[in-house]
């Protein structure tokens, strides 16, 4: 069974010294060997101090020849943990890290236990001991976030997407990775907000005009939710649930990450009733990720494929898009939309949907009802002339197409040539 710390660890990325003495402290608990344990996770957690401090610039306030002299006591083996301690109780000239006094008085206290075990003290050491220490270590770790870090992170993520300073192709995994360790666990939120304006106002000359996100800072929330901790993912999150237009932005670019939507039921729901093929953009791959991960449930299907349809879901999917919507109805409510609505005489609809319609009709049997319609449709003055050049294409490039709809009017009075698909030829 796994130990609440080890659980809670599986969510953080730490370097490979800390990892291992983690490890080890669980390894002695489920030993029997607490005072090893409680010294392998004092030492975890102060290999996450010193990581953490390594990783960033002089923090504000602390003069720089100090901090250069910290950070060389850090990467000596013979006075890294006691650089590491000091730098938790540094107040002046300047805190290194912003926490309570308390906070600092409970990094004493185990440093105190871990001098205990360390120098074979005489006081006991029970589970209960690492346990607490356990709980301390979870509850506190990301506070530990080295001042002045919030500034120098934002700094950093503008560099990453400066091709000027970052070569193509680099990954965003060591940045995302730090953003925890910088950042105030409680300041995640702020940070995601004002990252959001600093790329809003880096937009290029192009995305200003269009009106568009920076596609930065797409790029930026996927590789929170491709390499970020729990807390920031959740802080990413609850930023793009409040502002629809870059969540769908967003969702329309990653629909992968359409899963974020899980919990929000009214926010899928508004997603696709309110925002799904109202532009230009094919939105099929956000339709389909929502469909095939329930986020449309499935008493709401129907509804939402007859209400895209009428609104003109106009794209071609792709493929395996193009599966996903066949297995959940969409083509049977398209062909009951054309029919019962008779929207194929419907001028500027059916000329948008002329693509999709032609797809459906080369890829599943002509029925008699739509055959009527195309009769009725394309044998009258006034019709939708782009759709009639795309019919009259497939009538006449697929011979197949063309003998079924021929062999359906032989046996219904009622549908003939329509005059205006000249491919279909005159009906007998």
């Amino acid at each position: 069974m796994m130990l609440p710390l080890e659980k809670w660890l599986e969510g953080q990325k730490h370097s490979l010294e800390a990892a291992s003495c983690f490890r080890e402290s669980f390894i002695c608990f489920r030993a029997g060997a607490y005072k090893a344990a409680l010294l392998f996770s004092y030492l975890g957690f102060m290999n996450v101090i010193r990581d953490r401090i390594l990783a960033s610039p002089c923090p504000a306030g602390v003069p720089l020849g100090q901090w250069v002299s910290i950070q060389a006591n850090l990467r000596r083996t013979e006075t890294w943990d006691k650089a590491a301690f000091d730098a938790t109780q540094q107040q002046r000239p300047a805190p290194i890290f912003v926490v309570t006094e308390d906070l600092r008085h409970q990094v004493t206290f185990w440093k105190d236990r871990r001098n205990d075990c360390a120098h074979s003290k005489d006081n006991k050491i029970t589970p209960a001991y690492v346990e607490a220490l356990h709980a301390f270590i979870e509850s506190n770790l990301n506070k530990f976030a080295v001042n002045g870090g919030r500034a120098e992170m934002a700094r950093r993520v503008q560099e990453y997407y400066d091709p000027s300073l970052t070569p193509p192709g680099t990954s965003t995994e060591p940045i995302i990775h730090d953003i925890p360790n910088a950042v105030l666990h409680n300041e995640l939120p702020v940070f995601i907000s004002e990252m959001s304006g600093r790329f809003d106002a880096s937009r290029n000359p192009v995305e200003v005009m269009l009106g568009t996100p920076s596609v930065h800072k797409l790029d930026f929330f996927n590789a929170i939710y491709q390499h970020g901790t729990p807390a920031l993912i959740a802080a990413c999150t609850a930023f793009l649930l409040t502002d629809d237009t870059i969540l769908l932005a967003f969702l329309k670019v990653h629909s992968d990450r359409v899963l974020l939507l899980q919990g929000y039921p009214e926010k899928a729901r508004k997603i696709w009733h309110d925002y799904l093929f109202t532009g230009a953009d094919n939105d099929f791959p956000l339709l389909a990720s929502m469909l095939r991960t329930h986020l449309i449930p499935p008493e709401q299907v129907d509804e939402a494929l007859r209400h895209l349809i009428v609104r003109g879901a106009a794209s071609v999917p792709s493929d395996i898009d193009n599966r996903t919507i066949e297995e959940h109805g969409f083509y049977r409510q398209l062909e009951n939309v054309l029919v019962t609505m008779n929207l194929l005489s419907q001028f500027d609809w059916a000329n948008k949907m002329k693509s999709l319609i032609v797809k459906y009709l080369a890829e599943h049997p002509i029925s008699v009802d739509i055959a009527r319609s195309i009769y009725r449709t394309f044998d009258a003055a006034h019709h939708p002339w782009h759709l009639a050049t795309h019919l009259d294409d497939l009538f006449r490039t697929n011979a197949a197409k063309r003998d079924e709809y021929i062999a359906i009017a032989a046996t219904n009075p009622d549908i003939g040539r329509p005059g205006h698909i000249p491919s279909l030829g005159r009906m007998p």
